[in-house]
């Protein structure tokens, strides 16, 4: 909250307000006004009492227009954080690398730099890109599935990623967008980004690659750090929960897709049973591993349709 300054002064405030002819608009902090303890607060009440009074975060118009005129004067900086106008009904927490910081404040054009904060915009709000609509040159250049690529113009690409970060006793899902840039570069940063999540364990990649799906959006998802250890609990006792927690057929489409993330670990033990079913039924030998599956396989003719049937109702396990 910052302070009103010279204008606490009654004269200078009434000049300031008498020279409007035909209509005035005041723009300012409301909570700096109202705590001013000068004239600025009873006028702000007045707005309230006569419906005068319009907060720029809920009023649609109002926020374009202020979005608008900050990348006009290429005041991008007071957009790009999590506290702004831009975010303020956003799913997702945006992070920005520095290397996107650095390229869009390199781009002089105000009209590319509205479509990239649009773009972000969207993201935020949980709009993903439609697989049909992706560009096949970018498809041939990216071959990591983490990666995320959109065309905002004929010469540059926003590249972002879904990453996880850890608050308090939780995995939560975030964008990162990494950079803003030619086709040419984004193998070399596809390499950066490979150096980042190599660090990564197994879970927490596929915590990265997870999607869950509202409607038409993609929207965040959270987990308790210690549940990535049911990956490595006893199977049965890991089937058991996940299936008793699971009641597809009398879930919406969106719900039954959300609760796809409750069985993230499920997807490891399900894909244990079937290098069981596909080994034995090659005649192979047992795998080298089998006295690790030993519940896994004691399961799996007890789980085999039900497994079959999930398939049916929720759609595969994949990550996209």
């Amino acid at each position: 909250m910052g302070l009103v300054g010279f204008l606490s002064n009654r004269q200078k405030t009434n000049v300031a307000l008498t020279r409007a002819r035909y209509c005035l608009w005041i723009v300012g902090n409301g909570a700096t006004l109202i705590n001013s303890d000068s004239v600025w607060e009873r006028l702000v009440n007045d707005a309230k009492d006569r419906g005068c009074f319009y907060n720029a975060d809920e009023d649609e118009i109002l926020a374009q227009a202020i979005t608008a005129a900050l990348v006009e004067i290429d005041q991008l900086d007071q957009l790009l954080n999590m506290d702004s106008i831009l975010f303020t009904k956003g799913r997702w927490k945006v992070i920005f690398d520095d290397h996107f910081l650095k390229s869009i404040a390199r781009v002089k054009s105000s009209e590319t730099r509205k479509l990239v904060v649009s773009i972000l915009k969207k993201l935020s709000s949980g709009w993903h890109q439609p697989h049909n609509y992706r560009d096949l040159r970018v498809i041939n250049v990216v071959s990591s599935p983490l990666l995320d690529v959109y065309k905002v113009d004929a010469s540059l690409y926003l590249v972002w990623t879904v990453d996880i970060v850890k608050e308090n006793e939780y995995y939560i899902q975030v964008l990162k967008v990494w950079d803003l840039l030619p086709l040419s570069g984004i193998p070399n940063l596809e390499e950066r980004v490979a150096v980042l999540y190599g660090k990564y364990s197994a879970d927490e990649i596929e915590l990265c690659k997870f999607r869950c799906v509202e409607g038409n959006l993609h929207v965040p998802m959270t987990w308790a750090i210690h549940s990535k250890e049911l990956v490595k609990d006893d199977a049965i006792e890991l089937l058991s929960f996940q299936f008793a927690s699971l009641n597809l057929r009398d879930q919406s489409e969106a719900s039954a897709n959300c609760h796809r993330a409750n069985i993230m670990p499920l997807r490891i033990q399900v894909s244990k049973i079937g290098a069981y079913y596909t080994h034995m039924k090659e005649g192979r030998k047992p795998l080298s591993d089998s006295s690790s599956l030993a519940p896994v396989i004691a399961y799996a003719e007890l789980v085999k349709f039900v497994v079959v049937e999930l398939i049916l109702v929720s759609g595969d396990f994949s990550s996209d």
